[in-house]
């Protein structure tokens, strides 16, 4: 068994002016039997990015049912800390009548490239739009994130909630170019809005090839074990994901194996298969969604778990 690319979904086009390229940070979501709603970021001329979602058919996830027609979740107000672009996340069903959308919000500041931080926002069943509970972050500024706190992924537990997080804590001059450094993290919350990170615990962090590794993406199997995909940046600037595997979400085994191979020269993906997020469809199919060049500019792709040849 492995994972088969069947090929690029969607990538916006320019249908809108907030909606210029881009579909990053793939998050996907049942919303029936037939219908698999993808959520991502879409990006303007100016490379700001707001939320927005695609329909899919469930049983061939490379048709496209419907495309929104504003932001899922728009920036926020000016000053506030996502008021220069938003990114997923995760988005979970707490209730039937309920969806509640994790994001990660980007203000620009003098003295650092930019500020990222968690909010939260809900939609009705619909999900078709989302508002925000909060104002300020839920995760916010920490001793083990001083500029990056950004929520990727969250389930509910026994006790109540966790969530796979990036911390940021440095940044890292490469070849003139200053980027993010970030590691992994994991924290609990009883409710999913309230979360303390003198509780948080380091999961993952870079080998001596790499400076960033983040964007964790939990799941639980049907044996309570998780596994988890992460994404990482390497000095000689080269994108890659691995999957990590542990029996209580928490202590992690890192892995060699390369679900994602590159796509060919010129290809969407030829440069980056990255941010990948898995879906378990009722009809027993699954399948990873994932971004391409330029971590999203080209498009969100998906690959199905079948048999060999």
């Amino acid at each position: 068994m492995a994972w088969h690319k069947l090929g690029r979904v969607y990538c916006a086009d320019g249908f809108a002016d907030w909606a210029q390229h881009s579909f990053m940070t793939p998050v996907p979501v049942q919303m029936s039997a037939d219908v698999i709603r993808l959520y991502g970021g879409m990006r303007d001329d100016a490379g700001i990015s707001r939320i927005g979602w695609v329909d899919i058919d469930a049983h061939n996830p490379l048709r496209v049912i419907a495309v929104c027609d504003a932001p899922a979740l728009d920036l926020g107000e000016p000053g506030m800390f996502d008021d220069n672009g938003v990114i997923l996340g995760d988005v979970i069903r707490t209730s039937e009548a309920e969806l509640r959308m994790y994001y990660v919000g980007f203000q620009l500041v003098e003295k650092a490239k930019f500020l990222a931080f968690t909010g939260v926002a809900i939609s009705d069943a619909s999900g078709t739009r989302f508002d925000r509970v909060f104002p300020t972050p839920v995760l916010d500024r920490a001793p083990e994130a001083l500029f990056i706190n950004a929520l990727h992924s969250i389930a509910q537990t026994e006790t109540g909630f966790r969530a796979w997080i990036s911390c940021g804590q440095r940044w890292q001059d490469i070849n003139g170019r200053i980027y993010p450094q970030y590691n992994c993290w994991t924290v609990p919350s009883e409710d999913g809005l309230h979360f303390d990170m003198r509780d948080a615990v380091k999961i993952m962090d870079v080998n001596e090839a790499e400076y960033r590794i983040g964007r964790p993406r939990a799941n639980r199997l049907a044996d309570g074990s998780f596994e988890l995909r992460v994404t990482s940046d390497t000095f000689n600037k080269h994108y890659s994901s691995h999957l990590a595997h542990s029996k209580d979400g928490i202590v992690f085994q890192r892995s060699d194996e390369v679900e994602l191979p590159r796509g060919a020269p010129g290809d969407w993906d030829a440069e980056m298969t990255c941010y990948p997020a898995r879906i378990d469809t009722p009809a027993g199919r699954s399948y990873l969604f994932y971004n391409g060049n330029n971590m999203g500019e080209t498009g969100v792709g998906v690959a199905e778990w079948q048999a060999e040849a």
